[in-house]
């Protein structure tokens, strides 16, 4: 988040009394609460609040090899840790396109992601039986979409998604 190495973290606890204590991990590896190490960065000016929301792109492929292109705000991506679980990525959507994509999953062999573009993560790849599995409407009227898929579905750059640069 920081884009700093391991040794500022390293500096930054021996200095900083107020640096968040880990919540599991090693003593080598040690895991932090996201949103406490996030509240701390921001109180100590060594990141900025982000002015625009982030934005995933996905390029789905349904029955027919009909193809279409995605746009989810506040994208957050959970990947499983075995070919046994399931990914899923949620998003913020327009009606239209959260219609859109349902159609296209909803097919017997349900829909293929050709690529997605994530912030945070290499682009991906997911060869089929991509579902829509839940659809939110806020308050404030924003729709959340959450797609899932088996995770032993899921390629990356390595297995046949290969990054291309402009795209």
């Amino acid at each position: 988040m920081a884009r700093v190495g391991r040794a500022a973290v390293v500096n930054w606890r021996r200095r900083h009394a107020d640096f968040p204590a880990p919540t599991g991990g090693t003593d080598v590896h040690p895991q932090f609460d996201r949103p406490a190490i996030v509240a701390w960065l921001l109180a100590h000016d060594k990141i900025e609040v982000p002015v625009g929301m982030p934005s995933a792109w996905l390029v789905v492929v349904g029955a027919e090899r009909r193809t279409v292109r995605f746009r989810l705000d506040g994208p957050h991506l959970v990947l499983a840790d075995d070919v046994e679980g399931e990914d899923q990525l949620s998003g913020w959507s327009t009606d239209g396109d959260a219609d859109e994509l349902a159609a296209l999953a909803a097919g017997e062999f349900g829909a293929s992601v050709g690529r997605l573009t994530a912030p945070g993560t290499v682009p991906l790849a997911v060869l089929g039986q991509v579902r829509v599995i839940e659809r939110f409407r806020s308050g404030s009227g924003g729709l959340r979409v959450t797609l899932a898929w088996p995770a032993g579905r899921r390629a990356g750059p390595r297995d046949g998604c290969r990054s291309r640069p402009g795209r």
